[in-house]
C-alpha cells in the first residue's frame, strides 16, 4: 500500500514538471514568435531546434504559441498579418504543426479585427481560394464557419460588398451540391420585412404633374414586398385579390412613365442593396428606370414562382385557368413596359428571359434532391485495353449450360447431347435439283415479266 502510494505521489510530480516545463516551452515560443524576429520558416526551425523537448512537444507547443501570438501581431499592419497567417500555412506544409493549426490561426485573427481591417486581410483567403479547394471537408468547413461568423458581423446596407466577396469565396472553395448551402426545401426569409410609414405626414408634399402618385398609391407599392417575402400566403383568396389589384395598379403606374430616365446610369449609380422607402422619395423613384425594373423583376420573380415546379410549394397554391390566364396576360404587359422602359430597354428584357429559363433548370434540378453535376470520366483507350474480361469456364460434364445470353442459352440447350443432334439423321439430306433451281427457271419464262437486273441468276 505504501509503494502504491509513493508511485502515485511520484506519478504526479512527475506530471507537474511536464506541465512546468510545456508552459515554459509555451511561453517561449509565444514570446519569440510575437516579436519581429521570426518572420520566415527558417527561424522557425532555428527556434524548434535550440529549444529542448521531443519533436512531438516541439510540435504541439509550436501550435499553442501560434495562436496566442496572434494577439500580438494584430497589433502590426494589415501585411504583418497577412504574413504571419501565411507563416503558420507554411508549418504546416513542412510538419512543424498541426494540420489544423493554420485555420484556428486564421479565424482568430478575424475575431481580432474590425470589420474594416478583416476586408483588408480577407484578401488573402480570396488568393489562396484554390488552395483551400483541396483541403480536407474538416478545415473547409472551418473556413466556413469563419466566413458565416464574418457576415453575420456584417450589415446588410453598408457592408454589403464585402458580404458579397465573401459569397464568391464560398461558392469556389465548395461544390455546388454541398447541402450546407442549399434551400432544399424551398424556405423563405421571412425576417427580411420591409418597413414603411402607414400614416401620411402632412409636411410632405409629392412634386409631380398628376394625382395619380399618392400616399395610397405609396402604401400599394411597398405593400408588394411582403409578398414576394412570403409568396405562399397568396394561396388566401383575399390575398390573392389584393395582390392581383395591386399589381394591376402598379403597372398601370409604370406604363406611364415609361419613358423616363432615359440617361444612361453608370455601375455604381445603378448599385443598390435595398431602395429607401421613405415617402418624400417616392416621386423621385418613380421618375427613376432603375427602381422601376427593380419593382417589376420582383413581379415577374413571384409569377414564375407561382407557376413553376417547385416540389415543396404548399398543394393549396395551385392555380386556376383564369388566375393562370390573369399571370400569363400581366407577364407579356410586365415585359412590353421593360422593353420601352430606357435605357436598352429590348436587351434587359432578353436578359431577364434568359436568366428565368435558366431558373426553371435549377428548380428541375433541386426538385431531384440536387443531385451531383459532375460527369463521370470517360475511360480512355489505353484503359479500355487494360480492362481484361473474365471468361467464366463451362463444366462440360454439366447438363445445361450457362453461355451468358438467355437466347443462346436456350439453343444450345435444345438437346442435352449436342454432338448426337449434329449426327442426326434430319440433318442428313440433299436438296432435289429441280426444286433447288425452280424460282430460277420460273424467272427465265418470258411470261414472267421480271427483268434482266431482278434475276436470282
Amino acid at each position: 500500500y505504501k509503494k502504491k502510494q509513493w508511485y502515485q505521489r511520484r506519478v504526479r510530480d512527475l506530471s507537474k514538471m511536464a506541465a512546468a516545463g510545456f508552459r515554459a516551452l509555451c511561453d517561449e515560443y509565444v514570446r519569440k514568435l510575437g516579436s519581429p524576429t521570426i518572420k520566415t520558416l527558417a527561424d522557425v526551425n532555428s527556434l524548434m531546434t535550440g529549444s529542448k523537448g521531443t519533436d512531438q512537444e516541439k510540435k504541439t507547443c509550436l501550435d499553442v504559441a501560434l495562436r496566442k501570438a496572434v494577439f500580438k501581431k494584430v497589433e502590426g499592419s494589415d501585411e504583418e498579418v497577412k504574413s504571419y497567417i501565411d507563416l503558420s500555412f507554411q508549418c504546416t506544409k513542412s510538419g512543424c504543426a498541426s494540420a489544423t493549426t493554420p485555420f484556428f490561426v486564421l479565424a482568430d485573427v478575424f475575431d481580432c479585427l474590425t470589420l474594416e481591417r478583416c476586408a483588408n486581410v480577407f484578401c488573402y483567403v480570396e488568393e489562396k481560394s484554390g488552395q483551400f479547394v483541396k483541403e480536407p471537408t474538416g478545415n473547409r468547413n472551418m473556413i466556413l464557419r469563419l466566413c458565416n461568423d464574418l457576415i453575420r458581423r456584417c450589415s446588410k446596407s453598408i457592408n454589403n460588398l464585402f458580404c458579397g466577396r465573401i459569397q464568391i469565396i464560398l461558392a469556389k472553395i465548395f461544390p455546388i451540391t454541398e447541402r450546407s448551402g442549399l434551400n432544399l426545401q424551398s424556405q423563405f426569409n421571412l425576417e427580411n420585412v420591409t418597413e414603411y410609414s402607414s400614416t401620411h405626414d402632412e409636411d410632405v408634399t409629392m412634386e409631380t404633374d398628376t394625382k395619380e402618385i399618392s400616399f395610397m398609391f405609396y402604401k400599394t407599392l411597398w405593400s408588394m414586398q411582403d409578398y414576394f417575402r412570403n409568396p405562399n400566403q397568396i394561396s388566401n383568396d383575399a390575398n390573392w385579390k389584393k395582390m392581383e389589384d395591386t399589381v394591376n395598379e402598379i403597372c398601370r403606374i409604370f406604363e406611364n412613365y415609361k419613358h423616363e430616365g432615359s440617361e444612361q446610369v453608370s455601375k455604381d449609380e445603378a448599385y443598390f442593396a435595398k431602395f429607401l422607402t421613405s415617402e418624400r422619395l417616392l416621386t423621385l423613384q418613380i421618375m427613376d428606370s432603375n427602381f422601376r425594373r427593380h419593382i417589376l423583376v420582383q413581379i415577374l420573380t413571384l409569377f414564375h414562382y407561382l407557376t413553376g415546379d417547385v416540389k415543396f410549394r404548399p398543394n393549396k397554391l395551385i392555380l386556376s385557368e383564369p388566375r393562370k390566364f390573369w399571370i400569363r396576360d400581366t407577364t407579356n404587359n410586365i415585359y412590353s413596359i421593360l422593353s420601352e422602359t430606357p435605357p436598352e430597354g429590348p436587351q434587359f428584357v432578353n436578359h431577364i428571359k434568359s436568366v428565368l429559363k435558366y431558373e426553371e433548370k435549377w428548380s428541375k434540378w433541386k426538385n431531384e434532391g440536387c443531385p451531383s453535376l459532375s460527369k463521370p470520366a470517360e475511360k480512355t483507350k489505353q484503359q479500355q485495353k487494360g480492362v481484361r474480361r473474365t471468361v467464366r469456364a463451362m463444366d462440360l460434364n454439366s447438363e445445361k449450360f450457362d453461355l451468358g445470353n438467355p437466347t443462346l442459352n436456350e439453343l444450345w440447350n435444345i438437346c442435352p447431347d449436342n454432338l448426337a443432334a449434329c449426327q442426326d439423321s434430319n440433318r442428313n439430306f440433299t436438296p432435289d435439283t429441280y426444286k433447288f433451281f425452280e424460282e430460277c427457271i420460273e424467272q427465265l419464262e418470258p411470261d414472267s415479266g421480271v427483268e434482266k437486273q431482278y434475276y436470282l441468276t
